[in-house]
């Protein structure tokens, strides 16, 4: 063979080997995820999306900005996201004002999760709890329903709930001995919501602090500041590990969701609902369990040996835990009622 024929031959074997290079970055899609940022991001990009490389797959993270950012980034049409974390009540009212993408079963298998997780229009990937807290040290008996927390006289002390109302009507109705099942329905009629802001009413003067974010709650329970509130699982786990004595009280907590919705025009949305699929998958979903101290959307994540003992009792969705809490309703939050409810709210505690 001659050197041009090898020269010739050469630049071939190059030009297929750049080729197939090219064509394999081509093949990889880039799918932009619009989440919390910080530790709960980076625990969804490194236990979530664990296999995002063997489906072909790059992840862009960028920060949603919460509620507001992600509502405007709908409302406007702004191109780039295909998939952003919001709370399953927010999740809700995207759906409703027809913003969403529908997910696509035929790629998820929603049989992973339970069914109230599988929404037509978004998909619940991870849970959390809000329950009612304690110092241990103040009560000899532990504080046991939301009834108990209204108690000032069996059980003394300073109380604290969230400013913005959340799972306060909830809790109001069950201190009134409203059943569980019922609480939604309840709060569903005009009579309902009366009931649950007299029952509010009641409580008020033992209200010290009207708290604004977990980690203002938190600090309050860590320095001793009040003696009961209505409180994040996952700020009560932390301050446990970290040798302070607060108890959760699971019985009656609120069951809540955090849900991935995708924008209606969703650039990569078929790669989206793979990596979606990848999310739910029982070691992917323990694995971020470890990793950010919520719980799993799918419960055979718990079989995996992955979350250990100690840990599975901190988790909203293990067996010993679920069963006693109240499943959130999205629905309520996302209607027109509960935006006037929570309007009333914000007067009641001025």
């Amino acid at each position: 063979m001659s050197n041009k024929s090898r020269l010739i031959g050469a630049l071939a074997a190059a030009s297929m080997l750049l080729g197939s290079a090219a064509f394999s970055a081509q093949a990889q899609t880039t799918v932009t995820y619009a989440g919390w940022g910080g530790h709960t991001s980076e625990s969804v990009l490194t236990g979530l999306f664990a296999d995002a490389g063997k489906l072909n797959v790059s992840v862009r993270d960028e920060l949603s900005g919460g509620w507001s950012g992600i509502k405007a980034h709908l409302v406007s049409g702004a191109p780039g996201w295909d998939i952003a974390d919001i709370g399953f009540a927010r999740c809700e009212e995207a759906s409703q004002a027809g913003l969403l993408m529908p997910i696509d079963y035929s790629i998820i298998d929603k049989s992973k999760i339970p069914a109230a997780l599988a929404q037509e229009n978004y998909i619940g990937t991870y849970t959390f709890s809000y329950g009612l807290a304690y110092q241990k040290k103040n009560y000899a008996e532990v504080p046991q329903t939301w009834a108990d927390f209204w108690d000032v006289q069996k059980y003394p002390g300073r109380r604290s709930m969230n400013a913005q109302g959340l799972y306060a009507l909830e809790a109001a109705l069950l201190a009134d001995g409203v059943k569980p099942e019922d609480v939604y329905s309840t709060l569903k009629t005009s009579d309902g919501v009366d009931r649950a802001f007299k029952k509010l009413e009641e409580l008020r003067p033992a209200i010290a602090v009207w708290w604004r974010s977990p980690a203002d709650v938190m600090q309050l329970m860590r320095d001793g500041e009040v003696d009961m509130a209505v409180f994040p699982n996952g700020r009560a786990m932390t301050l446990a590990l970290d040798g302070i004595e607060v108890g959760f009280q699971w019985n009656q907590a609120f069951l809540d969701m955090t849900g991935w919705l995708m924008p209606k025009n969703a650039p990569n949305a078929e790669a989206a609902m793979k990596l979606i699929d990848s999310a739910l998958d029982p070691v992917n979903q323990a694995n971020f369990a470890v990793k950010s101290g919520y719980g799993p959307a799918n419960p055979k994540a718990f079989d995996t040996g992955i979350i250990s003992a100690d840990l599975m009792a901190w988790m909203p969705t293990a067996p010993e835990n679920l069963a006693k809490q109240v499943l959130v309703d999205p629905t309520w939050y996302a209607s027109d009622a509960a935006r006037a409810a929570y309007e009333r709210f914000s007067k009641l505690i001025q």
